[in-house]
């Protein structure tokens, strides 16, 4: 008690969400409900969701619940969120990309799951000392070596690991056995950076938290008293200022600077890509998973986080939007008011002849817009896909008998098509497809009832969609010299004796 402030202890304990959600009747299935939905998934799991995704989720485990005979969150999904949100278990916001609420953990209800899982796993996982000693020293050697601005001191540090790195190389090099962790190290190490991920994870809802309670009071201080447009940009200035100089501010704009370069996200996949095929670890599916899901998983929570800052600028630009409107019916005011002086002045000057006793003069006050770094939207690392691509492999022989097929196709002699549509129609003056057909067969195969079709439709001559013809042709295969005979169904096509002939030979005309 004596490092502890006894009142800060009582009042933690009386006020706080956290100890709250612990010491509810329903706490066991609250817990288990949030860690499902929330947590478990692996790569997969959200960090917000949708009012009726996570009320589906809710009635599915309420479900479960009754399955298995528990007596516990019998009522109405929407009561339970409601409640939830309410007891700050759960925050509920609107987000731009979605028309309902959403739903994240808040810090209380990371922090109670923490405190649970931590209590959990400390039964059944190995109780590790060397890692977390080790990485006690290597962060307080860091935390020294970074704060010294010694040049001498520094550079004595960066000789020394140089001459440990050449010490290794040459010991490699001369044939001796390579130092490896023992499993059990492995496996002490891994746990470690999963906590450490965990907690990591947990960590953004306070600062989220932080970043929210600058952005409501910089909304106070603007809305208190009537500021001018000047005042509220130096406003939104300095919280964006003070957010950057907090503790929580440095730490997560280096995070994110780390976080989102395009090659630390790929030296960190790679790595956890060597992490998760270490046979020391390959019983642990559950942190492997958690492990796998960290790149997505972060950078949609440091999404969240910047989501949180850029309400400072939302919420600055509908204060500014709505003195603007009044900035505009003033303006309208005034400008009615200027032509009324305007148009005594002109009624004044008619009258006695005098120019005005003192010179016009107007004052103009321009508004300023407000545009925040933090609402810029993240880079997004385009997708990357683990399976080879198949190989394709050419049949040269399909190709060169398709090629031959190609090179054997006849042209078509429109001017001698429709030199024998009109010797026929001069002959009978109408007749069908069909009865041209059995007077001139296809020599050059199907292609030239195609032929046909397209002068009957850009020379004029009768087509009926709604009647039909069955035409029998024979064709020729031109590579094997076989025939064969082909049934065709054509819309009924009457040639006629036209004026026009012999016109261009072929109009463009698109078949319709």
């Amino acid at each position: 008690m004596a490092a502890m402030d006894l009142e800060a202890i009582i009042t933690f304990l009386d006020h706080s969400p956290a100890v709250r959600l612990l010491r509810a009747d329903s706490a066991a299935y609250v817990l288990s409900f949030l860690q499902t939905a929330f947590k478990n998934g692996g790569s997969e799991a959200a960090t917000a969701l949708e009012h009726d995704e996570l009320k589906q989720r809710l009635q599915q485990f309420q479900e479960r619940l009754r399955e298995e005979q528990h007596e516990a969150l019998s009522g109405a999904p929407d009561r339970y969120l409601r409640e939830w949100s309410d007891a700050g278990w759960l925050r509920r916001f609107l987000s731009a990309e979605s028309s309902t609420s959403n739903y994240q953990l808040t810090r209380f209800a990371e922090d109670a799951l923490r405190f649970v899982d931590a209590a959990l796993t400390r039964q059944h996982r190995m109780v590790g000392t060397e890692s977390r000693l080790r990485l006690v020293i290597d962060t307080l050697t860091d935390m020294v070596r970074g704060a010294s601005a010694d040049p001498d001191r520094r550079l004595h540090t960066l000789i020394e690991q140089r001459e440990q790195l050449d010490r290794e190389i040459e010991a490699i090099r001369s044939g001796q056995p390579v130092v490896t962790y023992h499993p059990a190290q492995i496996r002490e190490r891994f746990q470690t950076a999963v906590e450490l991920l965990k907690t990591l994870q947990s960590d953004f809802r306070a600062v989220e938290d932080r970043f929210e309670e600058i952005a409501r009071e910089v909304t106070r201080q603007t809305t208190r008293v009537d500021h001018r447009r000047g005042e509220i940009l130096a406003a939104a200035l300095d919280a964006e200022d003070l957010i950057k100089q907090q503790d929580e501010g440095v730490s997560f704009n280096a995070f994110v600077a780390f976080l989102f370069s395009p090659q630390a996200q790929t030296r960190l996949r790679e790595t956890i890509g060597e992490v998760v095929r270490l046979d020391a670890i390959a019983a642990d599916r559950g942190a492997i998973d958690h492990l796998r899901g960290m790149v997505p998983s972060l950078l949609s929570e440091a999404d969240n986080v910047l989501r949180q800052t850029g309400r400072l600028s939302q919420t600055l630009r509908r204060l500014l939007d709505d003195q603007a409107s009044g900035h505009r019916r003033r303006t309208a005011e005034v400008l009615h008011e200027i032509r009324t002086l305007a148009a005594r002045l002109k009624h004044s000057v008619e009258e006695t002849g005098q120019p005005p006793p003192e010179p016009l003069a107007l004052r103009v006050e321009t508004s300023i817009g407000i545009s925040s770094s933090f609402a810029r939207p993240f880079w997004a690392t385009p997708p990357i896909f683990d399976s080879e691509p198949e190989t394709h492999r050419v049949d040269l022989e399909t190709v060169r008998r398709e090629a031959r097929k190609l090179a054997n196709l006849k042209r078509l002699n429109w001017e001698a098509m429709r030199a024998a549509i009109t010797t026929a129609t001069t002959q009978s003056g109408s007749l069908r497809l069909s009865e041209l057909i059995k007077q001139h067969p296809p020599r050059v195969g199907v292609i030239e009832l195609v032929g046909w079709l397209q002068i009957a439709h850009e020379d004029g001559h009768s087509i009926d969609r709604q009647a039909t013809e069955e035409l029998t042709l024979i064709t020729s295969d031109a590579l094997t010299g076989r025939s064969s005979m082909l049934r065709v169904r054509v819309p009924l096509v009457i040639f006629h004796q036209t004026q026009n002939q012999h016109a261009e030979p072929l109009r463009r005309k698109k078949p319709r």
